[in-house]
């Protein structure tokens, strides 16, 4: 779309929170996003305004107040990377302003609070709202849907997916569990909208609204046996079954030692596609004393910089040329439904079925009962 003077319309932007997501969002958005300006910087911690005025250009205009920076910098749409708590509240004041709405994962770690902003953003279908999951953005989760789509892995009936992170001996996401809802929530909610992604779950449903059958999940503290307190693990192992019999495993770590590990297995009745089956950080061996090694990713934070490029170009292209978002509310609500079933599940050491309107039946979660 262009403007009246014939130059290409550019989508005007705030960005709002500069923590470690926010801070690469932040450099993509001022120079890497030709159909994106980025009008403004937001963070309420202590010196993100230095930090705005070293890092971003001079154009950014940094405001130390969500909501003054999404009624008063001129922002058409607004990118939220913030903690998570802050989530609901901010999309909705954004929606209820009249802005486009992009926001990390999740919408809440509460099912219930996730259907509310759901419903409030399906009121107002003039506005784009998207939870962007990364690996849907990712050139080789793309390449190998591509191959699911035209039948050369034959019929999709299983994905397998680990998500291992690299062991933190300051502990943070220990103390951090106690908000962010569980190792399945937080963490594995990727790997479940990933066998989403791949198994086609809406097809051969007798009821529409039902898509899970059931979910089982175990889990322990091989290394931090503080989570006990917070009813969460450190390995945790699910599994799902649609209720298209298609099925769903996965294994989350924190616990590993050589850096960061992160597999699917996309399971097809042809063949099988493995992404990332190796995690290395480049192609490079080292040949030694030792024997044959390679560096492995440090982290997944390295892994984001092209999924950010597609998911942020998505965004712009659905506000400026009126195209629709591949990734939908609806996915983040019901990767949230399943999460929180598999949490339980782990805290109970109980199956969790669902029932005809496709929701999780569990009893009020026990707070250290697993």
């Amino acid at each position: 779309m262009a403007t009246h003077d014939g130059k290409q319309r550019r989508l005007k932007l705030a960005l709002i929170g500069l923590g470690r997501l926010g801070a690469i969002r932040a450099r993509i958005l001022a120079f890497q996003q030709p159909r994106i300006e980025l009008v403004a910087a937001c963070d309420t911690k202590p010196g993100a305004d230095e930090w705005t005025v070293a890092n971003l250009p001079p154009s950014v205009n940094f405001f130390a107040d969500p909501e003054d920076c999404m009624k008063n910098s001129g922002a058409e749409a607004v990118l939220i990377s913030t903690a998570t708590a802050t989530h609901a509240p901010l999309i909705c004041l954004g929606l209820d302003l009249g802005l486009h709405v992009m926001c990390e994962k999740p919408i809440s770690v509460d099912v219930a609070t996730t259907q509310q902003v759901v419903e409030k953003a399906a009121s107002k279908p003039h506005l784009k709202f998207l939870i962007p999951f990364c690996r849907r953005y990712d050139d080789s989760f793309r390449a190998a849907k591509l191959l699911a789509k035209d039948g050369s892995l034959g019929d999709i009936h299983a994905v397998e997916s680990t998500c291992l992170d690299q062991q933190d001996p300051t502990g943070f996401f220990v103390a951090f569990s106690a908000q962010s809802g569980g190792i399945f929530v937080d963490m594995g909610v990727h790997d479940i909208d990933t066998g989403r992604y791949f198994l086609d779950v809406k097809s051969g449903l007798t009821n529409p609204k039902k898509q899970v059958n059931r979910v089982i999940a175990m889990g322990q503290q091989a290394v931090y046996g503080d989570l006990a307190q917070y009813g969460d693990c450190d390995n945790g192992w699910g599994m799902v079954e649609f209720a298209n019999g298609k099925v769903l495993t996965t294994h989350l770590g924190r616990t590993l030692t050589n850096g960061f590990e992160s597999t699917t297995r996309v399971c097809g009745t042809k063949s099988h596609a493995v992404i990332n089956g190796n995690s290395t950080t480049n192609r490079v061996e080292i040949r030694d004393s030792y024997g044959v090694r390679t560096a492995t990713t440090p982290d997944a934070f390295v892994l984001y910089d092209k999924s950010f490029l597609n998911d942020l170009a998505e965004f712009a292209s659905a506000i400026l040329d009126n195209t629709e978002l591949t990734c939908t509310p609806d996915d983040a609500y019901e990767a949230a439904k399943i999460a929180t079933a598999l949490q339980y599940s782990f805290r109970n050491k109980v199956p969790v079925f669902f029932d005809d309107d496709g929701k999780p039946i569990i009893e009020t979660i026990k707070p250290n009962g697993h």
